[in-house]
């Protein structure tokens, strides 16, 4: 049976066509935003918990420059020619050997000279000293006036005067003649050379060479103002403050130092105290010059609030805030954070430890006063626990 459609019902079939669809899609695009607008009514979950209290010890970090205890120029302390060096550079050397030999020659010929002076003006004195003792003898029995008696006075005065002169410039002599052969004055390692054999020197020839004692050794830093004030509160005035090196390699250096020195200002340029630690070096791992990591540790645990950095919403420039909740609502607050230990904030100020701080789902909530569904930090660790099981 054929059936045959007329143009107005074609019409209707192709309005129908268009129609439906459109329809269709208003009516379930408006049943989805209403479900999307209920879902966006329905609270949102989070995760909260408390503000902890953690114990830590204080510490701080810098950088170091490791220094010889003693850092001695040697330099000539006479003039002549150098004639001989006894060391190897980079020798260890001891306290009173020989480094160098200058030309003594003329030095002894004057601690020669001296000691004849010595003996010339003994001998006068001694003469003069006998014309006295007779001349006061006469003088008793009237036999020469008291004026030649104070003359021959004069005269054992005066040699005596030259006598304690030429000795005087005897010692002198033999003190010069003695720098002719320089010595170390310390224990240590010495450097190169600055002056080599063969050279006329003098005292204003500058240093010789350099000698660095090796143990023990100081490592000098400096801490902000801030790492420094923590670290003082929670120590004896640092002298129980551990003080560890690190070397390049990434090493830990195996003595602990101890702080012997402190400055009695803050560095107005870097807003740092310079402080000083004595290290062990009896082995001779650290090297005057080296630069290290510093790691100081205060012995004394203090208590600190703290909220995971992961919580927290903001930067340095424009302030730290968290999500707290209060009943069933959101409650932005701001807070003062100092330090990070162990990906935690230290927080100073703007929490209370009551406070129930939103850790874990921040990112639905958007503004303060949302309400949203409490799930404490516990329960939660449950549930991703036994997920992952």
């Amino acid at each position: 049976m054929n059936v045959k459609i007329t143009r107005k019902q074609m019409a209707i079939i192709v309005l129908l066509v268009i129609i439906v669809p459109i329809v269709y899609n208003k009516i379930s695009g408006a049943v989805l935003g209403f479900m999307q607008r209920q879902a966006m009514l329905r609270p949102k979950e989070v995760v909260v918990d408390f503000p902890h209290n953690d114990a830590v010890n204080i510490s701080a970090e810098s950088t170091g420059r490791v220094e010889a205890k003693y850092s001695v120029d040697v330099i000539a302390r006479v003039s002549g020619f150098l004639l001989k060096k006894y060391f190897k550079e980079g020798d260890f050397v001891h306290t009173g050997q020989v480094l160098f030999q200058i030309d003594p020659k003329e030095y002894q010929l004057e601690v020669n000279n001296s000691k004849a002076s010595v003996n010339q003006y003994s001998a006068l004195l001694k003469n003069a000293q006998q014309e006295l003792n007779r001349a006061n003898a006469l003088v008793k029995e009237d036999l020469i006036s008291r004026s030649e008696a104070d003359q021959s006075l004069a005269t054992r005065n005066q040699n005596s005067a030259l006598l304690d002169a030429a000795r005087q410039k005897y010692e002198l002599a033999k003190v010069n003649l003695s720098y002719t052969t320089i010595k170390s004055p310390i224990d240590g390692r010495i450097g190169k050379v600055n002056i080599t054999e063969g050279n006329y020197v003098t005292a204003s020839s500058g240093s010789l060479v350099n000698i660095s004692s090796t143990n023990p050794v100081y490592v000098s830093f400096s801490l902000k103002t801030d790492d420094f004030v923590k670290l003082l509160r929670a120590s004896d005035k640092f002298k129980d403050v551990e003080v560890r090196v690190q070397f390049n390699s990434g090493n830990w250096y195996s003595k602990v130092g101890k702080i012997n020195f402190v400055d009695n200002k803050v560095d107005e340029n870097s807003g740092s105290v310079q402080m000083r630690a004595t290290f062990d070096n009896s082995k001779g791992y650290l090297v005057p010059g080296d630069y290290m990591k510093v790691s100081l540790v205060a012995p004394k645990k203090v208590t600190y609030m703290t909220v995971p950095q992961s919580c927290t919403k903001g930067d340095a420039m424009s302030g730290y805030y968290v999500w707290t909740v209060e009943g069933d609502k959101s409650v932005k607050k701001d807070i003062k954070v100092s330090e990070n230990i162990n990906n935690n904030w230290v927080v100073d100020s703007g929490l209370d430890s009551s406070d129930r701080v939103i850790i874990a789902g921040i990112q639905n909530v958007t503004t303060a006063g949302q309400k949203v569904k409490i799930i404490d930090a516990a329960t939660y660790e449950k549930k991703q626990k036994a997920g992952k099981e």
